[in-house]
């Protein structure tokens, strides 16, 4: 009786410390997610959900719309997860910044292989819509020391194809290779994953407004890719990811 009384008090005395001390088990640590800066009224991250992180140690150089990649943590027992679209996060590391380029207003003719074109192998799963930013990881065979430039087109007087009654809308990616090899040095092939955003927002916008108008509260978008060229090389070979449906009037745009 005495040995259960004693242990009893032992647990009391944990529970107590464990109190005072915090409970660690409620701590949630999230890798590498996409993240759109913000730097007024409050600094902080737009993330896939719409969700806006914000926390006392986010010292970042960046300027509003700017693209990363974050790690973080957050306390999963905080109360605002169940009332609010903020969440006070504290960064692991320093933010990954991540390359964003323009959308080209001007259609890039697909039938033709532009200068230094680069191959493009994949495109995977993870293309996030953030406050007007599109983030795809793609798969490129690269050579050492290049520099690549990359570019996002549609067609304006063909915004979208029709598929088994489903409206498919159009962008077009292509990669540059500006090779900076020293004189005399072989090139060597290798496979490389890159992330990089894209300022798509008036092309969304576009789309929405289309969908709006035809009653629909979700819009389809796939990235076309130019995947090789045909035997001479004088045309590439185009491929398509599978559409991914964004919903309208979500707290990501």
């Amino acid at each position: 009786m005495k040995n259960k009384e004693l242990y009893s008090i032992f647990i009391v005395c944990l529970l107590m410390l464990s109190s005072c001390l915090g409970d660690t088990n409620t701590r949630i640590t999230v890798g590498e997610q996409e993240a759109v800066y913000q730097t007024r009224p409050t600094k902080g991250f737009f993330i896939n959900d719409g969700r806006f992180l914000y926390g006392s140690n986010l010292s970042v150089s960046g300027d509003n719309g700017d693209c990363f990649l974050i790690q973080y943590s957050f306390d999963s027992s905080a109360p605002e997860l169940q009332n609010s679209d903020s969440l006070s996060i504290e960064l692991i590391e320093n933010p990954t910044p991540v390359d964003l380029w323009p959308l080209d207003e001007h259609w890039t003719d697909t039938t033709v292989v532009l200068q230094d074109e680069m191959l493009t192998k994949a495109i995977t799963g993870r293309k996030f819509y953030i406050k007007g930013r599109l983030f795809l990881w793609s798969t490129h065979t690269v050579i050492e020391n290049q520099k690549d430039s990359f570019m996002m087109s549609y067609n304006p007087e063909n915004l979208y194809t029709q598929e088994d009654g489903k409206r498919i809308y159009n962008l077009y990616l292509r990669a540059i290779t500006k090779i900076e090899a020293e004189e005399g040095e072989q090139p060597k092939g290798q496979q490389l994953n890159l992330v990089n955003a894209f300022n798509v927002e008036e092309f969304y916008n576009m789309a929405k407004a289309l969908e709006e108008e035809k009653g629909s509260d979700t819009l389809s978008i796939a990235i076309n890719y130019a995947s090789a060229f045909n035997k001479d090389t004088t045309a590439c070979i185009w491929d398509r990811t599978e559409p991914v449906k964004y919903p309208i009037n979500s707290k990501a745009e």
